[in-house]
């Protein structure tokens, strides 16, 4: 009798510390997934901003995959219909990075959108034609200038070198798409001028 009420407490336990996000399946959230790397980097005595970036950047990643599917099919524009093409495919391989790096410090990158990301492409997904190429191109070149500031403070002040040079590796391709979205910016609105 007291063996089998031992195993059923253990296995009680084992799910309690499974359902409060003991591997990345659970911690879907950036939230989650920041607080999960927030407190294994403290107990380690390692940068808790370090889990805080991986959970921000995971989210920003999966924006910029999201958006560039969408865009990839719905934009009416051949040039904005590419560029999300290309945003599909950078994105896709620079998150398989990050997952590739966090996975190796038991880091968890969150597999679902932050709550702002989420609402900025519903309003994206919910245009049409023009307005919606317009939508698109606004908040690449937004969330890219958000992404560009926490790459270049990890590339400057972290403290985790794998994340750190996957920061400087990542900025020039940013700062690249920034310019290019931006360039698209203006061909759009002098399109706009136009008609």
């Amino acid at each position: 009798m007291k063996k089998h009420l031992f195993h059923l407490l253990l296995s009680g336990a084992v799910c309690l510390v499974s359902a409060c996000g003991g591997s990345s399946n659970e911690a879907t959230s950036v939230d989650a997934a920041g607080r999960h790397n927030e407190k294994l980097l403290e107990s380690t005595g390692k940068d808790e901003d370090v889990g805080w970036f991986v959970a921000e950047v995971g989210s920003a990643g999966m924006f910029e995959v999201e958006l560039g599917r969408l865009a990839s099919s719905k934009a009416t524009q051949p040039q904005v219909r590419q560029f999300g093409q290309l945003m599909l495919d950078h994105h896709t391989q620079s998150n398989a990075q990050l997952k590739e790096i966090a996975n190796l410090k038991n880091l968890i990158v969150p597999n679902a959108m932050s709550d702002d990301h989420q609402e900025v492409y519903n309003k994206v997904m919910g245009n049409a034609g023009a307005t919606f190429d317009k939508a698109y191109v606004e908040a690449i070149v937004e969330d890219h200038k958000e992404a560009i500031d926490k790459f270049e403070e990890m590339a400057e002040k972290g403290k985790d070198l794998e994340l750190k040079a996957f920061a400087q590796k990542g900025l020039p391709t940013l700062r690249a798409h920034l310019l290019q979205a931006e360039k698209l910016e203006d061909e759009l609105e002098k399109q706009q001028k136009l008609q």
